[in-house]
């Protein structure tokens, strides 16, 4: 037979073996959208691992350059009580005439930086377990904040992190000499001193770099602790020596060594001689805005309680935060019930940490986030866990209750049922609880604008 009567003869096995391949992924794969994404989105390589109480295979993700490329278009409020997915609460009056809203605080410092009236960056210290600590949802909004107001630096950083999974976009760490980690979740040290990041490290002459990814850093500040039989800690800027500081005291308490680089630098590194016990350090510049990544793998409500509650306060206050995020609820959801015990108490826990930060902060903004949806295998299926909307609204309720604004990130995504929908279209793990990159950046983005839209009405009511 000749080549063109061949051509006639295979064409049809080849068009009735591409129908059933598009039904098939159909049916596997979420309908014909998800079959045209998955043709037409090219794939994200492999990034940070997923980390958490479930270490599954990270899936393919799908990459979306071009949208995440720039922030979200501005929305217009038209109350603060209700902005996107952001519930503002009134802490001073009603809603009808309130006198200063929950979000106030950082809504005032970012018009002071826009004004240029503030001496030092925008600061926002984000709180949570392994769904944040990778830094792909800190980073995105750093990236984003960092867009509207100014390179602020990277913010607070753990010298040494508390865990593999600890990241930060914005540096790169190295150390050497034997540094033991501690932190509220993983391995506690007795004292209870966790610093403001809920971890602390500590070394017998050792040594630390902190490189910047990009940009400058002009600030400098070493939290560390003041301890008996303490050692020396030579703190260096691109080479150049900033600080000497002795560490040894009569007693354990919080120090601080500041210092500044005129002109900035991009290398610091941290020299020890003797025992020297840090909580990080915090690398700013004069304007723009940082974010803090305080994610700390398997924290739950009840970790904090690990850090001496005076102690952590009093760190808050020091770190002087604009606005404090907490978004936990990632590993509870593994072993609580919608009727547990510890489930209907999870309100009273949450106060309990609430009431800490706004004592330590009182004009600042806090910002409670809720969990992702999660979804858990049953027959053939992913159901998302019952306990979800259970843990949302104990989380609503103490947000509200304490004064603290609250986003509702089940709700926002899709509430129930919406993790499976997430994962089949790469929005995230098959752990159906980290998010992928371009399920961080989505949230992110949408957080960053329920923020703006916030910080518009508060300038513009």
């Amino acid at each position: 037979m000749s080549g063109p009567d061949r051509s006639w003869t295979i064409a049809p096995v080849l068009l009735w073996f591409a129908g059933y391949l598009v039904v098939a992924l159909c049916m596997l794969d979420g309908g014909i959208q998800a079959v045209a994404d998955r043709f037409t989105a090219a794939r994200e390589a492999d990034g940070v691992p997923a980390a958490g109480p479930v270490f599954a295979t990270k899936p393919a993700v799908v990459a979306e350059a071009a949208e995440t490329a720039m922030p979200p278009a501005p929305v217009v409020a038209r109350s603060r009580a209700k902005i996107l997915a952001l519930e503002d609460v009134c802490v001073d009056g009603s809603a009808a005439q309130c006198k200063r809203w929950a979000m106030d605080g950082f809504y005032r410092a970012v018009g002071d930086s826009k004004a240029h009236k503030l001496t030092r960056p925008v600061r926002v210290s984000w709180y949570g377990d392994s769904v944040i600590a990778t830094d792909a949802l800190p980073g995105r909004l750093r990236a984003l904040l960092q867009t509207e107001l100014g390179d602020g630096g990277p913010g607070f950083v753990y010298v040494v992190p508390p865990h593999r999974f600890c990241g930060h976009e914005a540096i790169t760490r190295s150390s050497g000499g034997g540094w033991i980690a501690h932190a509220i979740s993983t391995t506690q040290i007795p004292d209870g001193l966790y610093g403001v990041g809920g971890s602390t490290a500590e070394t017998d002459s050792g040594h630390a770099t902190i490189k910047l990814t990009a940009g400058t850093a002009s600030q400098i500040e070493l939290y560390y602790l003041a301890q008996p039989r303490g050692g020396s800690a030579t703190l260096t800027a691109d080479g150049k020596q900033l600080a000497n500081v002795e560490t040894k005291n009569t007693v354990k308490q919080a120090g601080y060594a500041v210092a500044s680089v005129v002109g900035g630098a991009q290398k610091f590194e941290l020299t020890t001689t003797g025992r020297v016990r840090v909580f990080g350090i915090d690398l700013e510049n004069a304007s723009g805005a940082v974010v803090d990544n305080l994610g700390v793998v398997s924290v739950n409500v009840k970790s904090f309680d690990a850090n001496q509650p005076a102690h952590f306060q009093a760190e808050l206050a020091h770190r002087s935060a604009d606005l404090v995020m907490i978004m936990i609820g990632a590993n509870e959801a593994e072993w609580l019930g919608p009727t547990d015990r510890d489930t209907r108490d999870y309100t009273a826990h949450y106060a309990k940490l609430l009431t800490e930060v706004r004592s330590a902060r009182p004009d600042a903004a806090c910002l409670v986030m809720s969990p992702t949806d999660q979804a858990e295998a049953k027959d053939g299926e992913y159901p998302s866990r019952p306990v979800m909307p259970v843990l949302v609204a104990a989380q609503r309720a103490a947000a509200l209750a304490q004064g603290c604004a609250f986003y509702s990130t089940y709700d926002w995504m899709g509430g129930r049922g919406s993790a499976a929908k997430w994962f089949r279209k790469g929005l995230v793990g098959s752990d159906f609880q980290h998010l992928s990159r371009k399920g961080a950046n989505k949230l992110s983005e949408a957080l960053f604008g329920a923020l703006m839209a916030g910080y518009q009405k508060y300038a513009n009511p």
